[in-house]
Order: C-alpha cells, then sequence, then structure tokens
C-alpha cells in the first residue's frame, strides 16, 4: 500500500510553495554569503578588495564612495562613481561636493558652483554651506561668500573658529563682520564672543556682549563676565558700563558693594578678591563684611582685591571704610590705593574708620581701581593675621 500523498491539485499547490520556499532559502543563503563577501573585502580596504567588493554590490552607495575615494587618491577619475552614487541616492550631498571641488580643481568654475550649488538645495545642513562660502571666498566672491557664511552659521555646531578666522580674513572690520556674518543664535553668538576674547579683538566684543546679556540666560554668564573683565581691563569703561546695566545691574557709581555683600559677582564692577598664595577671603554676612586672613607665607608685596571705578575728570573724592585687624601689628602694611593716592590701613581691634583724598585723572571721564595692598613694613615679619572690612565707599566732594 502506498503512503503518498494522492494527487490532488491542493497537494499540487503545496509541493510548489514547499519548492518556492526551498529557492527562497537557497538564495537568501547565497546572497548572505555574497554580503559576507563582499563587506570582508570592503573591511580590508586595498584598492583591490574595494574595487571588487564594489563589483559584487555596484548598487552599495558607501563602497562607491570609498573607491571614489581611492581612486581620486591615486589621480583617478572619480567622476563615473560619483555620478553613480547620485542616481542611486538623489539627496546625496557628499557626492555633488566633492564633484564641484573636483570640477573646481580642473578649472572648471561653473560646474563646481553648479554642484556646490546642488548640494546645497538637497542638503540644508552645514557641510554643503560652509563649502560654499569657502568656494566663493576662493573666487573673491564676496556677497556669496557673506550670504553661505551666515546660513552656515545658522545651522553649525562644534568648534567654529575656521568659520569666524575666515569671516576676519575677508573683513578687518567688526562691525561688518557682526551684521552680515553673525546670525541670531544665542549659541552662535556665545562662541563668537569666546572667540574675540581669545584674540583679543576688543572691538567685536561689546555688540555680541549686549546680545547676549539681554538674553538673561544664565547659560552664557561666564563668557559676559570674562566679556566685561577683558573690556575693564582695556579701559573700555562705557562698554563694560553698558554690558553691567544689561545684565540688571545699577549703573555703577562709586563703590559697589559697600560691605562686600550681593551681587558677589567677583567680575565687572563688583570687588575682585584676588588670588594671592598665604591669603584667604572670606564673605562674612553678620554684618556683611569680607575677612582677609593672612598666613604669614604671603609675598612681601601683593594686592589684595581690587575694583573698578568711573570718576570724573578733575573731580575731588574721598574714599572712606571702616577695618579692625587681629594679629598685625601697628604698621599693618595694608594701604588703599587709587590713582597716585594712597590710605594706610591702622591697627585696630575695634571698627575704626579711615579715609583718603583723590583726585580724578586729566580727560573726560577716567577709568580709576581702587584696590587694597599689602607691603610688608620695613623691619617687620610678614603679618599673620585678618583684617576685616565694610562700609567702603568713593563720594565725590565740593572742589
Amino acid at each position: 500500500m502506498s503512503l503518498r500523498e494522492p494527487s490532488t491539485p491542493k497537494a499540487a499547490m503545496r509541493r510548489v510553495a514547499g519548492a518556492v520556499s526551498a529557492l527562497g532559502l537557497l538564495i537568501a543563503a547565497g546572497f548572505s554569503v555574497l554580503l559576507a563577501v563582499a563587506d570582508y573585502d570592503f573591511r580590508t580596504n586595498t584598492p583591490a578588495d574595494v574595487e571588487r567588493a564594489v563589483a559584487l554590490l555596484p548598487l552599495n552607495a558607501p563602497y562607491l564612495s570609498m573607491r571614489a575615494l581611492q581612486v581620486e587618491y591615486n589621480g583617478g577619475d572619480s567622476r563615473p562613481l560619483l555620478e553613480k552614487m547620485i542616481a542611486l541616492d538623489r539627496y546625496s550631498s557628499s557626492a555633488r561636493i566633492r564633484l564641484g571641488l573636483d570640477a573646481e580643481v580642473r578649472g572648471d568654475l561653473g560646474g563646481a558652483e553648479k554642484w556646490l550649488l546642488a548640494a546645497a538645495e538637497v542638503d540644508r545642513q552645514y557641510e554643503p554651506r560652509w563649502t560654499l562660502a569657502s568656494f566663493y571666498f576662493r573666487q573673491g566672491k564676496t556677497a556669496e561668500f557673506w550670504k553661505w557664511i551666515r546660513a552656515a552659521l545658522e545651522v553649525s555646531y562644534g568648534d567654529r573658529t575656521p568659520v569666524f578666522d575666515l569671516c576676519w580674513r575677508v573683513s578687518g572690520e567688526a562691525a561688518e563682520v557682526w551684521a552680515r556674518a553673525i546670525p541670531e543664535r544665542r549659541e552662535v553668538v556665545g562662541a563668537y564672543l569666546w572667540y574675540v576674547l581669545a584674540k583679543r579683538r576688543m572691538e567685536a566684543v561689546a555688540p555680541a556682549a549686549l546680545k547676549l546679556a539681554a538674553a538673561k540666560s544664565s547659560d552664557y554668564a561666564e563668557v559676559l563676565n570674562a566679556g566685561m573683565d577683558a573690556l575693564l581691563d582695556a579701559g573700555e569703561a562705557a562698554k563694560a558700563r553698558e554690558i553691567w546695566v544689561a545684565l540688571g545691574f545699577a549703573a555703577p557709581s562709586g563703590i559697589v558693594s559697600a560691605d562686600f555683600d550681593a551681587p558677589r559677582l567677583g567680575h565687572g564692577f563688583d570687588w575682585r578678591l584676588l588670588t594671592v598664595p598665604g591669603v584667604t577671603h572670606v564673605e562674612l554676612d553678620t554684618p556683611a563684611a569680607l575677612r582677609i586672613v593672612t598666613s604669614g607665607q604671603q609675598p612681601e608685596a601683593c594686592e589684595l582685591l581690587r575694583q573698578y571705578v568711573i570718576v570724573q575728570a578733575g573731580a575731588k573724592y574721598v574714599l572712606r571704610w571702616e577695618a579692625r585687624t587681629n594679629g598685625f601689628p601697628m604698621a599693618t602694611g595694608l594701604e588703599w590705593r587709587l590713582g597716585g593716592a594712597h590710605g594706610a590701613v591702622g591697627a585696630s581691634a575695634d571698627w575704626s574708620p579711615g579715609e583718603m583724598r583723590v583726585v580724578g585723572a586729566a580727560g573726560i571721564v577716567s577709568l580709576g581701581v581702587v584696590s587694597l595692598n599689602y607691603q610688608r613694613p620695613s623691619g617687620e615679619v610678614r603679618a599673620e593675621g585678618q583684617v576685616e572690612l565694610r562700609h567702603v565707599t568713593l563720594t565725590e566732594v565740593a572742589q
């Protein structure tokens, strides 16, 4: 008795389906082997192996891209491979960029521009825009350069230093770079502010800093503080003051923070507590004051703290303070300085007032530095003790 399935239409269909399935599995297995061989050749990375990988899988864009690079490196013509990549992926910007740069090298500037513009059309990210801006820079087409450098910065990320460098190569005018290249993006403005500070392009600091200050974002506090400090150190009082006010602080008049309390920013027109070996600063709250502790290991002469102040030319001022000391000899070696004026801080176990007279420098408006300094008195060892300060004021007085 035969156990073979009766030959019926239904059984025949099952046999056909089984055969098709087996054929599909066979094809899949063969394709898997093909993929594995091609991938092995590609990863070997020699020109011959990559060429073999392309032959096995001619529609694989990464293989075509690598092979095109190898052909270029060996001085060959990679254009057919790159054009094939574009045919496979009409949104491929990298192939268009490479074709554009190749055309530029060959002197076909019209073709280069066409390919690079096409890359920027299909891909609105950073690389096509930056490449176009660089192309127009090389061709001396400044109007097109500014258009595309700004477009590149609008979508930029990471280190933007090469972009800013190129802007300043095209124009040495801070106002032009700011107006034509820098977009509204806070991230870009912040990066640009760090850049101009590092390059010491002080004329470019204020516009970027004011733009960031208006945003009222704590994310940019560090660079804004650095900007104010750099402007003050460069004598740019008016610009630093604009930023200070834009940050929400009252316009500086006389001493900011007479008792060393708010804002305790340590930058701009606030007190800068200077880092000195052997010296410790302690900000006190009850009552508000500043304690400076010297270990006896401090330098024989050093500046302990400072604040920038704006004074009117030729006007007379009086600097007043209260201080008390512990451990300092009668000749403390501590003195306030502003311009050419000096005011010694005497030793006192209890709060004691002091003052010195100051005349503003010649000119329209002068930027002065109020500082507390230590100088070891002659015949004395370096002081080991502490001084506390409060009620420091600078007031204009009648002539």
